[in-house]
């Protein structure tokens, strides 16, 4: 240990000591770890875990492909989603109604995205409220009109609450109706990015339709769930007039494709670009720390001459390198 702490010693001397090969070498490595870190940060929020949901693998959108196009959603009235709910391969409907409603009851109005969930959807989607509750069946039994409660998205409760914890039971007047705050979504619970978050009614009315999302069963494949919902969405085609096209194939797509198909090449390339910049700066460490070996020869042979072994020798070099390391991490972070 003794030993150990001489070693370490004499590094930060030998760093002190040139402080012009220490800031190039500090910087070099730093600049390059700092900004891999960051793109990687980037690339793992955006692409590898972007959802707060335990089961987002599971969780797909209800889309269909035709001539025309694809990814084109589909939208379903109420008796229809009671229908896509008795699929073996579905485990849940999620479905969800966008609207701007305005904020009301305040000095200057503003425009609210709401967003009108089956209240069933908190609990599938399985992301605890940071305050209260989220919505609960009993706050939309079909058949009934839904129960005047609403959930703050997080972002909207900080802006307009000031983060205050108290906030679960108060008012909240939308359009001249009055809500009653019922709990706060967690920070990052952005379920098609609410404002507020509303129970939503379900309308047998074939014109009233609302987006629809599914979490499909354990171990069903999309594959094997778009052929047993292909002839259901093919009957509701058939059965009322709808937006769908005379041909298509009933196409599931995951939360994330649409970031992975606009996004997803731009961050792997910017990713690969700082991968290099990073190689780089190792690069030019390593010719500083070649250059730096030459110029210490004649310091190495002085302590092989008086006794030192190359064990020794070699782990008075590790030291060194090991200090090096963590005084890089520590100015790249």
């Amino acid at each position: 240990m003794h030993t150990l702490l001489q070693d370490l010693r004499y590094s930060a001397r030998q760093l002190i000591k040139s402080p012009g090969f220490t800031l190039t070498a500090v910087i070099s490595l730093a600049l390059g770890i700092g900004a891999a870190t960051t793109v990687f940060s980037v690339i793992y929020a955006v692409l590898m875990h972007p959802y707060p949901y335990p089961a987002a693998d599971r969780i797909v959108r209800l889309t269909v492909d035709s001539v025309a196009g694809s990814g084109d959603p589909v939208y379903l009235n109420g008796a229809e989603i009671q229908a896509l709910r008795q699929s073996p391969v579905v485990e849940s409907v999620l479905a969800c109604d966008n609207s701007a409603l305005m904020l009301t009851g305040q000095d200057l109005p503003e425009t609210v995205h709401a967003a009108s969930l089956i209240s069933n959807n908190f609990q599938d989607l399985g992301v605890p409220p940071l305050l209260g509750r989220g919505l609960w069946p009993s706050d939309a039994v079909d058949g009934q009109e839904p129960r005047p409660v609403v959930v703050l998205s997080y972002r909207f409760w900080r802006r307009h609450y000031l983060s205050n914890p108290d906030v679960v039971g108060r008012t909240l007047q939308l359009d001249h109706r009055n809500f009653e705050i019922v709990g706060v979504a967690a920070p990052r619970f952005t379920w098609y990015n609410g404002d507020v978050y509303l129970p939503l009614k379900l309308l047998r009315d074939p014109g009233r339709t609302s987006v629809v999302d599914l979490l499909l069963r354990p171990g069903v494949r999309r594959a094997t769930a778009e052929a047993a919902l292909q002839p259901l969405v093919e009957q509701f085609a058939n059965s009322r007039h709808t937006d769908l096209p005379d041909v298509f194939r009933v196409h599931l797509r995951r939360l994330n494709d649409w970031v992975v198909s606009s996004m997803g090449g731009t961050l792997y390339v910017l990713f690969g670009a700082v991968m290099l910049l990073l190689v780089i700066g190792c690069g030019n460490v390593s010719i500083l720390l070649l250059a730096r070996g030459t110029a210490r020869q004649h310091e190495l042979a002085v302590r092989a001459a008086i006794g030192a072994g190359r064990i020794r020798i070699v782990r008075q070099l590790l030291t060194e390198s090991f200090f090096w390391r963590r005084l890089e991490l520590h100015w790249a972070f």
